[in-house]
């Protein structure tokens, strides 16, 4: 069984005012936390990068950066899933974007260790809430995921209804899924670890 990484570099992160990917935390830009999670769970990782950081990302990173598909640019993580797809064969893709990075080695063996062919994706769910974007997708989706799209629809949730999921209630190690969307988040997730 061949399972693949995906981070997702993000889009234009308006909110944060920079690119989030290349933000500072605990000395590593977001973006490599997320990809030392994977790397000892995967085969093959690859990055999927807005055109305005690809050149920097490919100097700082020792994996693929690749942009979205020519036909899909800019619609989102589900363009960013499916070019990762078409870029790394595998029969299972785990998929982190770069605005978690308290993600762990942990987080992903676990979804990895569910595997099951029954499904088709493993998706945490965190207070209730699903985190599609943290999650593992088996390579059927592909089709699924190419339809939304030329249909125009860019929801993960829309992915997600029309898939066999097996949703998996996080208990502990919420930090995991801390993401960060704008400067007030990122100093309060400083600020907490400077308690710690």
């Amino acid at each position: 069984m061949k399972i693949a990484g995906i981070v997702l570099a993000g889009g234009q992160s308006s909110r944060f005012g920079e690119p989030k990917a290349l933000a500072i935390w605990q000395g590593k830009t977001f973006i490599e936390h997320s990809i030392e999670a994977l790397q000892e769970v995967v085969t093959d990782i690859v990055v999927i990068s807005h055109p305005r950081i690809t050149n920097e990302l490919s100097h700082i990173l020792d994996v693929p950066v690749v942009e979205d598909i020519e036909l899909y640019k800019g619609n989102g993580p589900l363009a960013g899933l499916l070019t990762g797809m078409e870029f790394v064969d595998a029969d299972w893709y785990i998929v982190a974007p770069c605005d978690t990075p308290n993600v762990s080695k942990e987080w992903a063996l676990e979804l990895t260790e569910r595997a099951n062919e029954t499904y088709e994706a493993i998706v945490p769910l965190v207070e209730e809430r699903k985190q599609p974007l943290l999650a593992l997708y088996h390579n059927k989706v592909k089709e699924k995921i190419e339809q939304l799209l030329k249909e125009e629809k860019r929801s993960m949730q829309g992915l997600l209804s029309q898939c066999n999921v097996q949703y998996v209630t996080i208990e502990e190690a919420l930090d995991v899924f801390l993401n960060v969307n704008t400067k007030e988040e990122y100093s309060q997730l400083q600020k907490r670890k400077e308690k710690e």
